[in-house]
C-alpha cells in the first residue's frame, strides 16, 4: 500500500436531552465530547449548564486513517465535574461504512448509549448531531465498494 491515506472530517453540531449527572432536581451538565479514531483522540470544547448543547460554530476534528472500511468513530460525552473524574453521560460508536457514497455530509443524528449509573427508566432518549465526511487522498468524496 501507499500513502493514500483517507481523511475523516467530523463536525460536532449539539447533543439534545443529556442526561444530568447529578441527581438534583432541575439539574445541568457541562458537556464535551472525545471522539476517538484508529487510535487518535480529540476532544471539544466544553458547554456549561445545559441539556441540550450547542457548539456554534460547529466544531470540526479531522482525522487521517489508512483505511476505513473496518473502522469506527467513537464518541464519549462527558459532564466536566470540577471536584472530581468526569462522568459519563453517554457514547456511541459509529462504522465509517455509513459514509461511502450518498451519506457523505450529511448532518445526522445518532442516538446515545446511557451508561448504567445515569440511564434507566423514564431517562430521555440523548442524542448527539454530527456531520461526518469520509474522503480519499485527492479530497473526493469515497464512493461506495462493489464487490
Amino acid at each position: 500500500m501507499g500513502n493514500n491515506k483517507f481523511s475523516v472530517n467530523v463536525a460536532l453540531f449539539k447533543c439534545q436531552d443529556l442526561v444530568a449527572a447529578t441527581n438534583e432536581v432541575g439539574g445541568k451538565s457541562s458537556a464535551y465530547v472525545v471522539f476517538t479514531l484508529d487510535g487518535v483522540t480529540k476532544k471539544s470544547s466544553c458547554i456549561k449548564s445545559s441539556l441540550d448543547p450547542h457548539w456554534s460554530p460547529a466544531e470540526q476534528f479531522d482525522f487521517q486513517v489508512d483505511q476505513w472500511e473496518n473502522e469506527f468513530l467513537v464518541a464519549h460525552v462527558f459532564d466536566c465535574n470540577p471536584r472530581g473524574d468526569d462522568d459519563l453521560i453517554g457514547s456511541a460508536v459509529i462504522p465509517l461504512t455509513l459514509y461511502a457514497g450518498n451519506r457523505n455530509c450529511e448532518l445526522c443524528s445518532y442516538p446515545l448509549v446511557l451508561p448504567d449509573e445515569v440511564g434507566g427508566l423514564g431517562s430521555p432518549k440523548s442524542d448527539m448531531f454530527l456531520k461526518i465526511s469520509l474522503l480519499d487522498a485527492d479530497g473526493s468524496p469515497v464512493e461506495e465498494l462493489y464487490w
